[in-house]
């Protein structure tokens, strides 16, 4: 558990330097092409690894204190959270994308 802990501090710390990086960079800044490569490798590499340590070793694990209702009734809370986390993602880069589109005339 420690260990996937110290990992989402890890990742949010490279996930902000990405964020921080793209912005000086569409700013104009392209001297920050080095960091996002960095960072974007470092994550590539991460990820993986990381997911494989939730999905084989702490998640089965951690399903065994549970009843197999209570057990079915998380899962069901997580695949709704995920549907609602990306639906609400992705209305958000159209709604963020049409603010940014020029008034069209009819």
């Amino acid at each position: 558990m420690k260990e996937l802990v110290e990992d989402h501090v890890r990742g949010r710390q490279v996930t902000k330097s990405l964020v921080e990086a793209n912005e000086k960079y569409r700013n104009g800044d392209t001297s920050t092409l080095p960091v996002i490569l960095s960072n974007l490798k470092t994550l590539v590499d991460f990820y993986p690894k990381h997911i494989v340590k939730e999905d084989k070793s702490f998640f089965p694990a951690s399903r065994r204190y549970f009843s197999d209702e209570e057990d079915q009734a998380i899962l069901a809370e997580f695949w709704e959270f995920d549907r609602r986390m990306i639906h609400e993602k992705y209305t958000a880069v159209v709604e963020t994308a049409e603010k940014s589109l020029p008034e069209r005339r009819s």
